[in-house]
């Protein structure tokens, strides 16, 4: 594999100077006039200054992200940006951040200006319809199109309900907010360390205002591109099989699939967002904005894997270890693939606001629809050994598991596979995710200080997933042409162990395969979506209509002479559900629809005390809820045949509701300086997570054999208690030039439990983000790391898996060229190994179910403001 060591080495050392990475610059809205004779503060400081601002005066726990100016990033995607603020965690794939948790939940609802942003993420495993959710992955959507991130941890009754453990919005700037026309273009090179490629991203951001400032346009745009190396073991679970030892029967976990994996990511990412701003009069502003997000993620991959046998005595020598079968030799299936994979996604919102302020009384109009699409292909061939294959496998002392081959079959001979057992298969997966929304909202302040606001929301949601799949046995010269040897040399190369590296493969073209598997197994519908054989199991059409309605009181006061704000009100959100599948048995399946309905009511109350001019204390209760997702809900089952899987919805799911009370604390100590702190509890009813089971269907596999199922239930109820603390300060006591050292460090706990005694899924209970800063006259630098513990990810025949522990290092280097010009260099990723993603079963890491290896990567930049 080539590794680019000279390119490598130069970056990394100009990297290696920094004194940090920090929080992510973002775009900001021009603030007001600058009195005459005050500094202007700009650069990391500016940024913290005004995020503080907006922490402040929230009327809610929050926090935010922000910047000094526009389209200065440091991060690929929100997620990104995200792990710095406090209470945050988040999920990674393939390298980059996909997802969040806020205080350990999951459950978080994404927004762009409070809109809901639909759309889907690529994933490493499948199924890979469990992506369709309610709103977008974050590694969808580039980071530069956002004026600032807020975390919102308690909520508001005006703000739509959908987030146990909190919102994510996303805050686009608006032209009308610019003092000056702006314009800005940055331009960077970005190497991947692995993957050997230096790739370009480029950022735009314009916006001028005319006819007497009353008519603004803004525009901003970005493109990434990036190709990345993920060296990985995969797929495993510990299932539970017989053994007969002394006339006894006993059951002992046991692995089942040993996948070793490697996948070449081509991924490139498109972002556009503007706006226009008309002030009708005074007190009556129009905004149209429109933003379209589009990820392209293409792979290529080669495998190895080794099924263990079911039934009686799969495993001979087994030695056991906590309850866990750890090695042992097993006669297993082998299989070697090579597969091409495409996953283009899109994302679109549309939005018109109308909003009238005059006097006390505020009307806020806002319409707007939101669509994601996804057009994903899979095109594979497989190769499967003759007969079973004696191996000796071994979980202990090794990053993954070792696999030792005995007998006489070769991997790397074309000779010992059956070409009867050779497979060319295509899938398409076709997902649309499409919603209308509109809410009308009015507020009223009396007299007295006290403001009255109510409003309404309608939302009508649809989702529709249509699957198909073709596949055929070819002849051995058709074959021929697209063997490839996989080199031992380029084959999981950071990852030591004894496996199988040098295996024979495929390189499979789109062409063959899906022309090939079409003709085997054509759809016989001439207007289908895709000529491909349609793949009912995974089909589903659903439909939700949402009306809520809110009624909030705001205001201030004092007591005992300390100065409070303050709200409190009600949200009813009633929701209505279709979803209509297939019920499959055998080869019949039979089109049904499934329906339900709930109502819930949503409390939630918040006061700030100025016990000081700079100390608040902030009170916080709620009830939040969390809708299921889309493919959770929907009943329809999928059968592996492949893995021997089988997966479905459930379309009775409850949405879990968590009654939640939040105690914080916030000390300014200086404009860009704070520490803050809370502690928080949430009791959360009728929690979703998969359940996975084995066990014999007939219907499904008339060959008998043990097939793994996974649904989502409503398994528990659950508590998570924690605490997190905060601190940015700048070192402004000092001397020059030790003046510009700064730091931001944040901890979270978050102790979770469920009605059975297991920790919450998704939930890490120590988390932490250190960063160091250093900014005086034209140089910046930042360093930052980031840790969060294990966490649950799902329960296998009742027991726990688990993602380990992880964290990540990043820096950061920049250096103002003139005003209007500066340089940036970046390092991300500094030691991939601590950042891996690794799963095991039942509390025990030798146990491992899968694990996935990311690359360095480096990108040097030249950014321009005018």
């Amino acid at each position: 594999m080539k590794r680019g060591g000279a390119l490598t080495a130069k970056l990394a050392g100009g990297v290696s100077l920094a004194v940090l990475m920090a929080a992510p610059a973002y775009a900001q809205e021009a603030g007001a006039d600058t009195p005459e004779g005050e500094i202007i503060v700009t650069g990391i400081r500016a940024s913290l200054e005004r995020a503080a601002d907006i922490k402040r005066e929230a009327g809610q726990v929050m926090d935010v992200i922000t910047a000094e100016d526009v389209g200065k990033l440091p991060d690929a995607n929100v997620a990104e940006a995200l792990q710095r603020v406090t209470g945050v965690q988040i999920t990674r794939v393939f390298g980059e951040g996909q997802s969040v948790s806020v205080r350990g939940l999951q459950q978080v609802r994404v927004e762009v200006d409070g809109r809901t942003l639909l759309g889907w993420s690529a994933r490493l495993s499948p199924p890979e319809n469990d992506q369709l959710g309610r709103s977008s992955g974050l590694d969808s959507v580039p980071s530069s199109l956002f004026g600032r991130l807020e975390v919102r941890k308690s909520p508001l009754a005006s703000q739509a309900e959908g987030g146990l453990g909190g919102t994510v919005n996303l805050v686009t700037p608006k032209p009308l907010s610019f003092k000056e026309p702006t314009a800005s273009l940055r331009v960077q090179g970005v190497y991947s360390e692995n993957s050997d490629k230096f790739e370009p991203a480029i950022t735009g951001f314009a916006t001028t205002k005319f006819a007497d400032d009353r008519i603004g346009i803004m525009i901003a745009g970005e493109y990434q591109k990036r190709t990345s190396v993920t060296q990985a073991f995969e797929r495993n679970n510990f299932l539970n099989r017989n053994y007969a030892a002394g006339g006894d029967t006993i059951v002992q976990p046991t692995p089942a699939l040993l996948q070793y994996e490697q996948f070449t990511v081509d991924r490139s990412r498109l972002g556009l967002n503007g706006a226009i701003q008309f002030e009708v009069t005074p007190e009556f502003t129009l905004t149209a904005d429109a933003l379209y997000s589009k990820l392209k993620t293409g792979r290529r991959q080669d495998f190895f894997a080794f099924r263990l046998p079911t039934g009686a005595n799969p495993v001979t020598d087994a030695v056991v270890e906590d309850g866990m079968v750890v090695a042992g030799n097993a006669n297993g299936t082998v299989t070697t693939a090579g597969q091409i994979r495409n996953e283009p996604t899109e994302s679109f919102l549309y939005g018109l606001n109308g909003k009238y302020e005059s006097g006390g009384l505020t009307i806020e109009a806002d319409g707007y629809y939101s669509k994601g699409t996804i057009d994903q292909t899979i095109q594979i061939i497989t190769l499967q050994a003759a007969a079973p294959v004696p191996g000796a496998f071994d979980f202990r002392d090794n990053t993954i598991p070792s696999l030792t081959l005995g007998g006489t079959f070769d991997p790397a001979d074309y000779a010992s596979y059956n070409p009867a057992n050779n497979g060319v298969r295509s899938n398409r997966l076709i997902g649309l995710l499409e919603e209308w929304t509109g809410k009308l909202d009015v507020s009223y302040e009396t007299g007295g200080g006290v403001t009255i606001a109510a409003g309404v929301r309608y939302t009508d949601l649809h989702a529709r997933s249509n699957a198909y799949r073709s596949q055929v046995t070819p002849t051995p010269d058709e074959i021929e042409p697209f063997l490839n040897l996989v080199d031992p040399r380029d084959f999981l190369p950071d990852i030591a162990g004894s496996f199988p590296r040098g295996f024979l493969s495929t390189a499979p073209t789109f062409d063959y395969v899906f022309t090939r598997a079409q003709a085997a197994e054509p759809n016989p519908d001439a207007n289908g979506r895709s000529t491909l054989l349609p793949n009912l199991q995974r089909d589903y059409d659903f439909s939700e209509r949402t009306l809520a309605a809110y009624l909030m009181v705001s205001g201030e006061g004092e007591i005992l002479g300390m100065p409070y704000k303050a709200n409190a009100g009600v949200r009813i959100a009633s929701t209505r559900l279709s979803v209509d599948s297939y019920v499959n048995v055998g080869t019949v399946s039979t089109l049904r629809n499934d329906k339900n309905r709930y109502t819930n009511v949503l409390p939630s109350a918040n006061i700030a005390f100025n016990v000081t001019d700079n100390f608040l204390v902030r009170v916080s209760g709620s009830q939040t809820m969390q809708r299921a997702s889309i493919a959770d809900l929907a009943p329809s089952t999928f059968f592996n045949a492949t893995n021997l899987s089988v997966t479905g919805g459930n379309v009775n799911l409850k949405p879990p509701i968590s009654t939640q009370a939040d105690v914080s604390f916030e000390y300014y100590t200086g404009k860009s300086s704070l520490i803050s702190g809370a502690v928080f509890y949430k009791d959360v009813q009728d929690f979703i997570a998969s359940f996975v089971t084995t066990g014999v269907d007939l219907d499904l596999d008339d060959q008998g054999r043990e097939l793994t199922f996974s649904r989502p239930e409503n398994l528990a109820s659950a508590r998570i208690k924690g605490f997190e603390i905060g601190i940015q300060q700048f070192a402004d006591f000092l001397p020059t030039p030790f003046d510009g050292l700064g730091i931001i460090a944040n901890y979270t706990y978050s102790d979770s439990e469920d009605n059975a005694g297991f920790p919450l899924v998704a939930v890490s209970k120590n988390s932490y983000n250190l960063v160091g800063l250093y900014e005086k006259g034209p140089f910046s630098a930042r360093i930052a790391y980031n840790y969060r513990d294990e966490a649950v990810f799902e329960f296998s025949e009742g027991r726990p898996s688990f993602i380990g522990a992880r964290s990540q290092l990043d820096a950061q280097l920049g250096f103002d060229l003139t005003e209007n010009f500066a340089l940036s260099l970046q390092a991300q990723n500094l030691m991939p190994k601590k950042s891996a993603t690794s799963e095991y079963s039942n509390f025990n890491p030798t146990a491992l179910n899968s694990y996935a290896l990311s690359e360095r990567r480096f990108s040097v930049g030249v950014r321009a403001k005018f």
